[in-house]
């Protein structure tokens, strides 16, 4: 029982992970797309976006000095994911300081109104579409991992 359970925690992880990526190439997309009407402010979010997980990943290597094995339950899924517990949790570091820099934007739009009405709720969708697509994406990629595993499609 006690491998079931690290089975499908191992699963949820990486279904989690692949939405997180998938979740930040739409945001990519979204904010490059902004770029030109929204003058600059999408441009540095781009870049907190693409470097954040970087920037995470360094800090985590300079603070420990020791390099940590992690083992993994389903080593080839988690290699066609590319994934690893710190890759996972830089992921999520970088998700939460999007979320809070494009909540940023938004109260600053609200606050001094610089742009007319459908410009001005631009941040907001951004946040709607950057949580919906890494949930969805995470419970996608969930099911199919179980599918792939039931019916042995490796």
């Amino acid at each position: 029982m006690q491998n079931r359970k690290k089975l499908n925690k191992e699963i949820s992880l990486i279904s989690r992970y692949a939405g997180l990526k998938c979740s930040k190439y739409v945001l990519l997309i979204l904010l490059a797309i902004i770029y030109f009407p929204m003058r600059t402010t999408p441009a540095y979010i781009l870049l907190a976006a693409v470097f954040a997980p970087l920037f995470f990943s360094f800090a985590t290597s300079i603070s420990q000095n020791q390099k940590i094995t992690e083992e993994s339950a389903l080593p080839y899924t988690a290699s066609k994911y590319s994934f690893t517990i710190t890759r996972y949790k830089n992921e999520k570091y970088g998700y939460l300081l999007n979320c809070f820099l494009l909540l940023i934007w938004q109260a600053d739009i609200n606050l001094h109104s610089l742009y007319a009405m459908p410009l001005k709720t631009v941040p907001a969708f951004i946040i709607i579409v950057y949580t919906l697509v890494r949930i969805i994406t995470g419970i996608f990629i969930k099911y199919k991992i179980k599918y792939d595993f039931t019916n042995l499609n490796l």
